[in-house]
């Protein structure tokens, strides 16, 4: 079962989170069932915190509704032949969820995409999203591809996203349920680590950065020490994650032969990804939690980089993506959370930095 946070956050927190949690069982009760076989594709085998929260999260809810995993496969490894081999009819394929439902990162919308079009006669339930298609002919033809399979569902979770889905993708059955993230309870450690910044900056500088979050950074000189970074694992961890992802190489290799070799085995194969999928996680969000655990105050402009300081209880503020992802959970339900603050701007984050000192 999935564990009730110890003493890493407030009374009230608490109450919220399991409020939220309820709401994402409840969802995925209702599209998977209770005890029911699944098949998970597009795995994050990376070195992204974010997607590595979200997965030890969606392990935690799939526990918690007692779903049986029979197959797990990442971008690479998709084998539409080797995942019917081991989900028996009326099982579920599932969809890892995150941000990548749209056209800015288009190898895993097609890779959803091509597996609506081989998987027809399961049920497909993309676990929750952000969606943002740039391009219109672009929503159109995931529309149209999507839309056809008999029973293709989307949950989505963020309300701006409910509204470009309708507008976008009519045809695709859709409904509401929170990040997945949410459902990881942090283990108890103790850190010895001291506290190295008064201010730590996680600034994205991908496809998705907008906020000019590290450059504004760099000049808040009167605030104290101040480090600026982004994450991702370092020093031992990243040690810990090359071998995993060395573990994980070997996979992609069996995977990419038994394309060619129908006959050799699924099931036990596939069912063993998971665990070398869930130890990448560890890493990365321990390497994460290191980082957290060093300061006093964060300012991120990632997601999942807000969504881990309130599981980590660490007082926060959070600036918007790209395309307004954040802005929309925070507004939904992750700004309930009493260590979470929102800026709309660097200056304005400037300034909860200066309150939040001032009143310590």
């Amino acid at each position: 079962m999935m564990r009730r946070s110890r003493k890493i956050i407030s009374s009230q927190d608490a109450a919220t989170l399991e409020a939220i949690r309820s709401r994402s069982t409840a969802a995925l009760e209702t599209l998977v069932g209770r005890g029911t076989p699944v098949a998970i594709v597009d795995a994050p085998n990376q070195r992204n915190v974010g997607d590595s929260l979200i997965w030890v999260g969606e392990l935690a809810y799939l526990e918690r509704i007692d779903a049986k995993i029979r197959y797990v496969s990442d971008i690479w490894t998709h084998d539409a032949d080797a995942l019917r081999r081991s989900l028996p009819a009326g099982g579920v394929v599932l969809f890892h969820g995150g941000g990548n439902f749209g056209d800015l990162w288009l190898g895993h919308q097609r890779l959803r995409e091509q597996v609506a079009q081989e998987l027809t006669d399961y049920r497909v339930v993309q676990l929750p999203q952000s969606i943002y298609f740039g391009d219109p002919e672009r929503a159109s033809l995931a529309n149209s591809i999507l839309g056809k399979h008999p029973d293709f569902h989307v949950l989505i979770r963020d309300s701006l996203s409910m509204q470009r889905m309708s507008d976008q993708l009519p045809d695709v059955q859709y409904s509401y349920c929170p990040d997945m993230a949410l459902g990881w309870d942090p283990p108890d450690r103790r850190s010895s680590h001291s506290k190295t910044s008064d201010v730590m900056v996680l600034a994205r500088a991908d496809l998705e950065a907008s906020s000019g979050l590290a450059s504004a950074a760099a000049t808040w000189t009167s605030i104290g020490q101040v480090e600026v970074t982004d994450w991702g694992p370092r020093g031992i961890w990243s040690v810990a994650w090359s071998a995993c992802r060395w573990i994980s190489r070997a996979f992609m290799y069996y995977a990419k032969i038994r394309k060619r070799v129908r006959w050799l085995p699924a099931g036990l194969v596939d069912r063993s990804f998971e665990h070398v999928i869930t130890q990448i996680a560890r890493v990365n969000i321990a390497g994460a939690e290191r980082l957290y655990r060093s300061t006093t105050y964060l300012v991120v402009d990632r997601l999942h980089a807000h969504i881990l300081a309130i599981l980590l209880n660490v007082p926060h503020t959070a600036l918007d993506n790209s395309y307004g992802k954040v802005s929309s959970i925070f507004e939904d339900y992750s700004g309930e959370f009493t260590t979470a603050q929102y800026a709309n701007s660097t200056d304005e984050a400037l300034s909860n930095i200066v309150r939040h000192q001032e009143t310590r």
